[in-house]
């Protein structure tokens, strides 16, 4: 877990206690993608977008295109983080 490898770095202290704390940051992060990685967000409509796994692969797929808009990213950035090309973005 690179959060908590680095969470006495310089600069990634203070950001990690103003989320408080790792075990807090953990949950903010998972809670905010099982919220929204699944909400169907990626279908064509309502109706299919939660009744198909296209829909929510989809919807994954939005939660990870946006994760530069979250309030988290910078911790993201501070542990390495490049992408989910499944190459070892950490």
């Amino acid at each position: 877990d690179k959060i908590a490898e680095m969470k006495d770095a310089p600069g990634m202290s203070n950001l990690v206690k103003s989320f408080g704390g790792v075990e807090n940051l953990h949950r903010i992060i998972l809670s905010d993608f099982f919220r929204h990685a699944f909400d169907g967000s990626g279908g064509d409509n309502f109706f299919d977008a939660g009744s198909c796994i296209d829909g929510r692969l989809t919807s994954a797929w939005n939660w990870c295109s946006q994760i530069e808009e979250k309030p988290y990213f910078p911790v993201f950035l501070l542990t390495g983080f490049t992408g989910f090309d499944g190459k070892e973005g950490w």
